[in-house]
């Protein structure tokens, strides 16, 4: 692959996964209600003593889905700047859980919950994890951003154009 497509595609879907975060943590049809849980593990705690059937997938769906969605926050977060530590990263990632669900209570889009950010955090040390170790395998910065430049197209690219017929459908 030319050595000057591959930042061009490694940001073109860091933009996509930024749009589609965009769509799916504010732009959603909510109730208008406003909640927020500043007790850490509370809410966390209610889902795993949640009862069986639907309610019990729903619960699934949230933990697990506030996780992966922040996994491409870590990744993305050590491709910024200059190699260094990990916890600025971190604290990076963190800050931005905070700010969207700071942007969900005042949007009323969405519930405000620490437990999310502590989940959301989680997804991010994954990502930052995952890097640490294509890092130490491929050796170089310039294979671990074409390697996760083809795994961002790989995964970004059909998740965009489900995503964009899911809206199309839905709007009809």
């Amino acid at each position: 692959m030319n050595k000057n497509c591959v930042p061009i595609l490694l940001w073109s879907m860091a933009a996509v996964y930024v749009l589609l975060m965009a769509e799916l943590l504010f732009l959603r049809e909510g109730d208008g209600l406003r909640s927020f849980n500043l007790i850490p593990f509370h809410t966390i705690q209610e889902y795993m003593n949640a009862d069986g059937g639907m309610r019990r997938n729903a619960v699934d769906v949230n933990i697990w889905g506030n996780i992966l969605l922040f996994v491409p926050a870590g990744i993305y977060a050590m491709l910024i700047g200059k190699s260094g530590s990990i916890w600025p990263r971190l604290a990076a990632v963190a800050l931005l859980s905070a700010g969207v669900e700071a942007g969900q209570y005042i949007l009323a889009a969405g519930a405000a919950d620490i437990d999310d950010v502590i989940l959301n955090s989680t997804g991010g040390l994954i990502g930052i994890t995952i890097y640490s170790v294509l890092k130490l395998g491929l050796r170089k910065q310039e294979r671990v951003k074409l390697f996760l430049s083809l795994l961002s197209a790989g995964v970004g690219v059909p998740v965009l154009i489900l995503s964009l017929v899911l809206y199309a459908v839905n709007r009809v």
